[in-house]
């Protein structure tokens, strides 16, 4: 999987327009021309247990901040939140979903070189048509990708593509039926370059940080450049 290109990068815009949705553990934070590191994961991948801790203490941290999701007002009320409030709590969420996927729960089928393949090709499939594709590791079961959205196509929409191709192409392989990915995929806006640096150090080096052998773990580098 060769695939050593240079992108245009742009940091977050904290002055300008943003959307924000809202369909798991996380809100998702949505600006035009912003380069996301992204992880989807196999459905297997985190227990049970973890997922329902992790829900309860959102809500509760949530609520200690006067957010109501059921209210109608709940993007104004998570907006109030001070931002370093925010990025923090996100962090934490984020570092321990990362922690558990890298203990190598369920099925890890993307151990397998062939399948490990199918997921980091379909990843690459829309790079300079619907999205720029960066820095790439498939894992046994989950991947990472820096991924910025092309004009007129929203990082949902690229991802559900690349999710259900590639669990398609999978399950017919393994003669398998189900669900393989997990619905909901993470994302953080990547907020400038030295935050850039820090998600392409630990793209490459997350083989090493969960015990596997890097030479089995597709990776695929890339280069920024300032964007015009």
């Amino acid at each position: 999987m060769q695939h050593t290109v240079s992108i245009p990068f742009r940091g977050f815009d904290e002055h300008g327009e943003v959307r924000i949705y809202a369909h798991g553990l996380l809100p998702h934070w949505r600006q035009d021309g912003c380069t996301y590191f992204v992880t989807f994961r196999q459905a297997d991948s985190v227990p049970q247990r973890v997922l329902a801790e992790l829900e309860y203490e959102r809500r509760l941290w949530l609520k200690k901040r006067g957010v109501d999701l059921e209210c109608s007002e709940w993007k104004r009320q998570l907006a109030g939140i001070p931002k370093s409030d925010r990025r923090a709590y996100e962090r934490l969420i984020a570092k321990r979903l990362n922690d558990e996927l890298d203990f190598g729960h369920g099925s890890c089928l993307l151990q397998d070189a062939a399948d490990a393949k199918i997921a980091g090709d379909a990843v690459l499939h829309f790079h300079g048509e619907r999205v720029l594709t960066g820095d790439l590791v498939v894992m046994p079961n989950h991947v990472h990708a820096l991924m910025t959205p092309l004009p007129g196509f929203e990082l949902e929409s690229v991802l559900h593509s690349i999710k259900g191709y590639s669990a398609t192409m999978i399950n017919r392989r393994r003669g398998r039926r189900g669900i393989l990915w997990q619905r909901e995929s993470y994302d953080h806006i990547v907020r400038d370059f030295e935050q850039l640096e820090a998600f392409q150090h630990y793209i490459a080096r997350n083989p090493e940080k969960a015990g596997q052998d890097p030479r089995k773990c597709l990776h695929s580098p890339a280069i920024y450049h300032p964007a015009p």
